[in-house]
């Protein structure tokens, strides 16, 4: 039996991981879809560009609505050719941490990227500008190795002034693998041994005084081991799935959960020696027509490997993987020495209690009494 799945991580015995037809997702959305009333008011685009120059510096807040200004920021970057024009600029995917646009020229057509110092889709959550530069710096970390490269949108060019990146557009076509929670089939084999053989690899690297990327490491550690255990959180689990308050009422006063998962947040936050990616989950990935890719590196830093595989093991379960997907891992991952697949396994309880109570919700196709059922083998595997 895979070592992922031994004692409490069977999960496979469990006939709500069986696919079900004919279930309806609930759209629950991306990252912080489900915040309180009020952090829904509209601000004056003005407003955030003012906010934006007056935090960083940067008179170029880029955004779909204003193509001359895109490109009138990449004619003073001399981004442009002569005789280059711009012909369309609109949104690549939904940029919910940053924004995403792709832009197409007279002669080609490539993704912008910018962050700005708070959630691009909720200006009212503050978050560290300067996240996209530590994308940047994975990009050059795994710069020699040329699966790794070959898997993610090439680099085109970085602009550490005003926080952009400027990458290889994949295509109009080019969806996220966020599908496998409610597509009833899941990830295929090639995809994951795709990500496999990825994280694998990725695992290897050790590069020396690579960013520690602290502020988006704590921001991170706070919605996956500390909000959604905290009784007084203020998510409106309801919004989400009618019950789900009730049900995750039990999980946020157990004081023996909190401290198990409060430990595992230490062991996330300090310093490893180990490049992960760090937010290695469906909505990081990309199919295209040449496979599937490796997108939004700007949660990687040194850490432990055993958290990418715990948190893509999470999804996989989270979306009904068959038992021969999990066991794909032990086949198709290459692990690095001194991984602990027992601290992966626990990871991947934390991402699941998480994703089901905590505020990064996942439109899944599991009912109140699944989730409730997923909870509990979760709680089980930790404490």
């Amino acid at each position: 039996m895979s070592e992922y799945l031994r004692e409490e991580g069977n999960w496979l015995s469990f006939p709500f991981l069986q696919p079900v037809s004919g279930v309806l997702a609930i759209i629950a959305g991306a990252l912080f879809l489900a915040l309180p009333c009020a952090l829904y008011e509209p601000m004056r685009m003005n407003e955030l560009a003012d906010r934006f120059t007056a935090a960083t510096g940067s008179t170029f807040y880029l955004t779909a609505e204003d193509a001359d200004g895109v490109g009138d920021y990449l004619q003073q970057q001399g981004y442009l050719i002569s005789g280059e024009e711009i012909m369309e600029v609109g949104a690549a995917g939904e940029g919910n941490m940053n924004v995403t646009l792709r832009v197409v020229t007279s002669r080609r057509h490539f993704v912008l990227k910018q962050s700005r110092p708070w959630v691009a889709k909720f200006p009212q959550l503050d978050a560290p500008v300067e996240r996209v530069l530590i994308e940047r710096d994975f990009q050059r970390a795994i710069a020699g190795d040329r699966f790794l490269t070959g898997k993610m949108p090439e680099l085109l060019k970085s602009d550490a002034t005003n926080y952009v990146l400027l990458l290889e557009d994949l295509g109009e076509d080019a969806t996220d693998l966020s599908t496998i929670y409610t597509d009833g089939e899941g990830m295929s084999r090639g995809q994951l041994a795709t990500l496999l053989e990825y994280a694998g690899k990725l695992h290897q690297f050790h590069p020396p005084g690579f960013p520690a990327n602290t502020a988006l490491k704590a921001l991170n550690h706070a919605h996956v081991f500390d909000l959604p255990l905290r009784p007084d959180n203020g998510f409106p689990l309801d919004a989400i799935h009618p019950g789900l308050a009730k049900v995750a009422q039990p999980f946020q006063h157990d004081e023996k959960l909190r401290r198990v998962v409060t430990d595992l947040g230490r062991r996330y936050l300090a310093t490893g020696t180990t490049l992960i990616h760090g937010d290695f989950y469906p909505g990081s990935f990309l199919e295209t027509d040449d496979g599937v890719y490796v997108i939004d590196a700007e949660f990687a830093h040194l850490g432990r490997p055993e958290f990418d595989i715990g948190v893509l093991m999470a999804h996989l379960l989270m979306s009904r993987a068959s038992e021969k997907r999990i066991l794909q891992i032990d086949t198709d991952y290459a692990k690095p020495v001194g991984f602990d697949a027992g601290l992966a396994r626990q990871f991947c309880y934390v991402e699941i209690i998480r994703r089901i109570i905590g505020i990064a919700q996942l439109p899944l196709s599991l009912t109140l009494d699944e989730r409730g059922r997923m909870l509990d083998r979760a709680r089980a595997g930790l404490v």
